[in-house]
């Protein structure tokens, strides 16, 4: 095994680097193209496991041949890690790489010449037939190459705000303005509307001092819902359904006239195979982005098994079909098996019309959507190989270094979704707070490496892409041994929260997108693991305190958390930012859902109301927590006051040992000038202005 280690050396990735470009080395041949991809120049990328001399790339060397074997004009660039090569100004068509072994630091009887193919494709176009479908699975069990992503998939939603209504209410906490994310709770017309299970919660909150359950809308006994959506006066409820028959899942989309929200009718349901990674609503269109993993080894049973993903549309019918060969595309550089769905119903005149679904092979794991653009990021982990050509026993499986991630954009105009292209960046993508457009350029944060790795210790990045994808600056290196844990984008500014003992926050200027920079950095003890805006000059920071401690066995120092901490940052002077006020919140074990999803936070503009819902614990004995209460906490916050607790609204401990999970408070919202907090089985309200409580209705 490792005597073959050095016998040739393989790329490691196969990758199109600007729009429209593609690239694909397995066999049997699979072509995929795109739709509607805007280009001037392609690039394509290639990484070795042996380093390259740049003295040695010259004509004779490395060089690049067309379909004629004839060399062609191309402009060849070796990256940083003197392991990577990109080739750029092709024109589409198909091409071979040649990297003589003299090209290698390690040149010699253990390395081999390299003749890799490639191909430049202008535009991703739907796949032609059954069997360039079937070519593209065969190909994955030919060559093992398969493995199952984790999909972090994020359940944080929200609603929407009514913009029609009179009445001052709780709004989605959403990322991006004109953007909406579905949450377990909503509020419209003073009705609050709560998930539980297979059922809807719907509330009538006109008087708070009376509040009455005015009905329940329950689904489907397979259907779970994850998350609401408001848009005018249509509820959408998202959840999982699983068909037992045709051993799938489905992610679905019901639709309720809530016109009177006494009696809601039901309008449609929409749903596409697999599993929900998310949803937006945005330009009067929903949308649904999920995958779906087909079971493709059914291929070394059956001839012809559908491996097409299957939807479903109530205005069509009672039947599930199979996704049309014309709606599904093969995304460049992505042999995982994985399908991208997209389902994008547009929601005007009572979203009786158009649902468009596309399928796209190659899964994803995180998003990020403007009003105009979705963005979907997948890790390249460590282990995924590109195929070596058919019958070269000297090229090598794919020997990675480190996880990185890919990034695919579309442009969306309503129902219509084209795909722009693809890229790659160094490192692994957090969250989606970690991703930002801004004036049409995209900047991620990512963290390469791992901190725990002293002999190649993490580092982390801020990439600044154009809107081809194309690479405009960065920031490399932050904080070497540490990780991210939180960021935020606010305009011209980025601020980026690291940890491994304490908590850096960087400030990062990134108005220039070719020369973003850093300014300034605290470091304090703890970490934030969500970022809020409280102005243009003050951020909110939630997370957790640390301290330190000494191990005797390995004498050396650790980190634990202690206590919650939320913390307001006063970065008025980008280059010495502060952390102007914090408050310790319970103690050890205390936790809330917003350290995790951004929309369990409460805000109210009128009285600087910061809040969410939380569970307190305290340091017993030796490493015993003890349980002290459950509840919610609002905070007033301001830059000149700070942080101020003014609503300690907590069900103390009368002896037990832990929560209870269906009185555990989900949401905390208001309407008007009550405040009112969501559990699964019972919504309470308070006085907003001192919190004195109103009423309290049991949910059975």
């Amino acid at each position: 095994m490792m005597k073959n280690k050095w016998v040739a050396i393989l790329l490691i990735a196969v990758l199109a680097i600007l729009p429209g470009t593609f690239s694909l080395m397995v066999p049997p041949k699979v072509e995929a193209q795109t739709a509607s991809a805007s280009t001037t120049t392609h690039s394509w990328q290639v990484s070795f496991i042996e380093t390259i001399k740049e003295s040695k790339i010259t004509g004779d060397n490395v060089y690049v041949t067309n379909s004629k074997n004839k060399k062609v004009l191309a402009t060849i660039t070796l990256e940083d890690d003197k392991k990577t090569l990109i080739i750029s100004d092709l024109v589409p068509g198909s091409y071979k790489l040649h990297v003589n072994k003299e090209a290698f630091a390690l040149s010699g009887t253990k390395t081999a010449s390299q003749v890799i193919p490639f191909t430049i494709i202008e535009k991703l176009e739907a796949v032609k037939s059954e069997k360039e479908l079937q070519q593209y699975f065969e190909a994955l069990l030919a060559n093992h190459s398969q493995k199952e992503l984790d999909y972090e998939t994020s359940v944080e939603m929200a609603s929407s705000e009514d913009k029609a209504s009179a009445k001052d209410a709780s709004t989605t906490n959403n990322q991006v303005e004109g953007v909406e994310e579905g949450d377990i709770v909503v509020v419209k017309d003073d009705f609050i509307y709560a998930v539980k299970d297979q059922s809807i919660t719907v509330v009538d909150a006109k008087d708070p001092k009376n509040l009455k359950l005015a009905t329940t809308i329950k689904l489907k006994g397979s259907q779970y819902i994850s998350k609401l959506a408001l848009y005018n006066n249509l509820l959408i409820a998202i959840g999982d359904e699983y068909l037992e028959k045709a051993a799938t899942s489905m992610s679905t989309a019901t639709l309720y006239d809530i016109s009177n929200p006494k009696n809601p009718k039901f309008i449609r349901e929409v749903g596409q195979e697999g599993y929900l990674q998310d949803i937006r609503i945005t330009n009067d269109t929903l949308y649904l982005i999920g995958n779906m993993y087909p079971n493709y080894w059914m291929l070394r049973e059956q001839k012809a098994p559908d491996l097409k993903p299957k939807t479903f549309d109530s205005l069509e019918g009672k039947e599930y079909k199979s996704l049309p060969l014309e709606k599904i595309s093969i995304l460049p550089n992505t042999m995982d098996g994985t399908y991208s769905l997209i389902t994008a119903i547009d929601l005007k005149n009572g979203a009786k019309t158009t649902a468009n679904t596309k399928g796209y092979l190659g899964g994803s794991s995180g998003l990020y959507m403007s009003e105009n653009a979705l963005y979907l990021t997948t890790p390249i982990y460590d282990g995924s190989a590109a195929v070596p050509a058919a019958g070269r026993i000297t090229d090598m499986i794919w020997m990675p270094r480190t996880t990185d991630t890919q990034v695919f954009k579309w442009n969306v105009d309503g129902t219509a979704m084209n795909f722009v292209g693809t890229t790659k960046v160094k490192g692994s993508v957090l969250n989606q707070y970690s991703m930002d457009e801004y004036e049409g350029n995209f900047r991620i944060v990512t963290t390469e490496g791992n901190m725990w790795d002293e002999q190649n210790i993490s580092r982390n990045h801020l990439f600044i892409l154009d809107e081809n994808l194309q690479q405009l600056g960065a920031v490399k290196d932050l904080a070497p041994g540490e990780k991210v844990y939180s960021a935020r984008f606010m305009g011209e500014k980025a601020y980026v929260v690291t940890f491994k003992q304490v908590d850096p926050l960087f400030v990062i200027d990134v108005a220039n997108p070719k020369n973003p920079t850093v300014l300034g950095e605290l470091k304090i003890p703890g970490f934030s693991n969500y970022l809020h805006p409280l102005d243009d000059t003050h951020l909110i920071g939630i997370g957790y305190d640390t301290e330190q401690r000494y191990d005797a066995n390995s004498k050396r120092n650790f980190t634990v958390t202690t206590n919650m901490k939320m913390s307001l940052f006063d970065v008025s002077d980008f280059q010495n930012p502060k952390e102007q006020s914090s408050v310790k919140i319970g103690g050890k074990g205390s936790y809330s859902d917003v350290q995790y999803n951004p929309k369990a936070l409460f805000r109210n503009k009128e009285y600087n109301y910061y809040g969410f819902p939380v569970v307190l614990y305290e340091a017993g004995k030796g490493d015993e927590i003890v349980y002290k209460g459950q509840g919610a906490q609002i905070y007033e916050i301001t830059a000149d006051k700070g942080i101020v607790l003014k609503g300690n609204i907590i069900n103390e401990s009368t002896g037990e040992q832990y929560e209870n999970w269906e009185q555990l408070v989900q949401r905390v919202v208001y309407i008007d000038d009550a405040l009112y907090t969501v559990a699964r089985n019972e919504v309470k309200s308070y006085r907003l202005k001192d919190f004195k409580q109103l009423d309290t209705l049991t949910i059975k």
